[in-house]
């Protein structure tokens, strides 16, 4: 018996809706991106990882709301440090003074904005004039989001020289996946190692009320020193240590805390990181929560 034409139309749309679900069945993970936040030199999207044509499911605590004030102490305290031909360390606040506070009301904004799976990408360029002309911009990118009482930033480009041929088209946007450049988180209290660019920050802590400043901070300037403390942990912070609880065992981490603890692992074995900055990195990613 003949099929008719309508029914043989049919049959061929409802074999490419099989096709198309057995494929995007199949594929991989991609990020789906929604803009928020589109002003002068900011911008701001959450982003969701979809499997076909479901959302992955992240388990944050979105919408939260912080205070632009509470965002903005909590930026300044954020440095990083890069190596210079191996023997010294330049440290630097990640964020530039002059973006601070645009920046805390753009997370700020974002995070309240955001659902449970989603991450807030914020991309920040900063203007420098010279000679009375705006003649170079930099990129500052990270992503965040929170989860388990705390903030998490991953920080993907810091003071990024912005090429001449970019200067007018679209900027690259913070991923997950890739680091383009290479400097390393500045850890301590309130302020916890997760990964050589990565912090979990105890955001709700009373100390964020006020500017607050890790030890040895570069108090907003950039600072070289000779890398030298290769000791161990003073003794102070080891007293102060073991009267906290009891470390996680190893099988107790996250799968993200595992892959911080290996990339730690590597540093340390490649000789990028001090052995106090180890065993302090440590410490941390394996302190009962």
């Amino acid at each position: 018996m003949h099929e008719t034409p309508r029914a043989l139309g049919r049959l061929a749309v409802l074999a490419v809706l099989i096709l198309l679900g057995s494929l995007l069945g199949g594929c991989s993970t991609r990020s789906v991106r929604t803009p928020v936040i589109d002003r002068i030199g900011i911008q701001g999207e959450l982003v969701r990882q979809v499997k076909g044509f479901t959302t992955q499911p992240q388990g944050y605590e979105h919408p939260t709301i912080i205070s632009v004030e509470r965002m903005a102490h909590i930026l300044t305290a954020v440095e990083v440090e890069t190596n210079t031909k191996g023997v010294k360390v330049l440290r630097q606040p990640a964020f530039h003074p002059d973006i601070v506070e645009k920046t805390a009301k753009a997370v700020a904004e974002a995070l309240s904005k955001a659902g449970p799976d989603q991450d807030i990408a914020i991309q920040v360029v900063r203007k420098e004039m010279q000679l009375g002309v705006f003649n170079k911009k930099y990129l500052t990118s990270f992503i965040a989001y929170v989860k388990e009482g705390y903030l998490y930033l991953l920080l993907r480009r810091i003071e990024w020289l912005i090429p001449q041929s970019d200067l007018d088209g679209s900027l690259p946007k913070p991923r997950r996946d890739y680091s383009p450049m290479d400097f390393r988180v500045v850890a301590g209290d309130h302020l916890f190692y997760a990964g050589p660019q990565a912090l979990e920050i105890d955001w709700q802590n009373p100390v964020f009320r006020f500017a607050y400043r890790l030890p040895g901070t570069t108090e907003g300037t950039k600072r070289r020193r000779e890398i030298l403390d290769s000791s161990a942990i003073p003794q102070d912070e080891q007293d102060k240590a073991s009267n906290r609880d009891r470390s996680v065992a190893i099988d107790e981490l996250t799968p993200d805390q595992l892959r911080a603890l290996a990339d730690l692992e590597e540093d340390r074995r490649e000789g990028r990181i001090t052995e106090l900055a180890y065993q302090r990195a440590r410490r941390q990613l394996l302190r009962r929560r």
